[in-house]
């Protein structure tokens, strides 16, 4: 009888260890490209700025700075670009302040700023886009990173794709 509860001991052991010892297998090494269908959204960067620049979320008085300053820029774009109003994205623009697929290289500067990072050079938009590139190949001429891992790909009129490259730290099973 004490065999048997030492070998039931045994296996509990070696299926905790088996389990313990698989979750790092399956932790990315590297960080994953997930395209997405849609854009990030302004207040989202406005808080990734805050917290790379003072390690903290912003306070109550730069969180409705933000917001007055972002209305501004919004109704100054829509008043300069009437034609925008016409068109299905809109209310992410207006409402939501997303950048969607279609957005002109415009929007996304009122919406985002300026990136951190553009490029023309098909091998770099190659390695930010990983496997997804054969499907973004086909239309993109130009890439914008942007904070928080995302990557938007442009043509000649607007946003064709949009990849967000998502940290393997996040993946952390602490």
């Amino acid at each position: 009888m004490n065999w048997r509860v030492s070998r039931g001991m045994a296996l509990a052991i070696l299926s905790v260890a088996l389990g313990v010892g698989g979750c790092g297998f399956w932790i990315p090494k590297t960080d994953i490209p997930e395209r997405m269908g849609r854009g990030p959204r302004a207040e989202e960067m406005f808080y990734a700025k805050i917290s790379a620049s003072s390690n903290r979320e912003p306070n109550f008085d730069e969180k409705r700075q933000y917001k007055d300053q972002m209305d501004e820029k919004v109704f100054k774009y829509l008043r300069e670009h009437p034609e925008i109003e016409q068109t299905t994205r809109y209310s992410e623009f207006r409402f939501w302040r997303q950048v969607s697929e279609g957005s002109t290289p415009g929007e996304v500067r009122a919406l985002l700023d300026e990136p951190l990072e553009q490029t023309t050079d098909p091998a770099l938009m190659k390695m930010k886009a990983k496997f997804h590139w054969a499907q973004i190949s086909t239309k993109a001429k130009e890439a914008w990173t942007y904070p928080l891992g995302w990557v938007l790909y442009f043509d000649d009129k607007g946003v064709t794709d949009m990849i967000r490259r998502v940290d393997p730290h996040f993946f952390l099973t602490e």
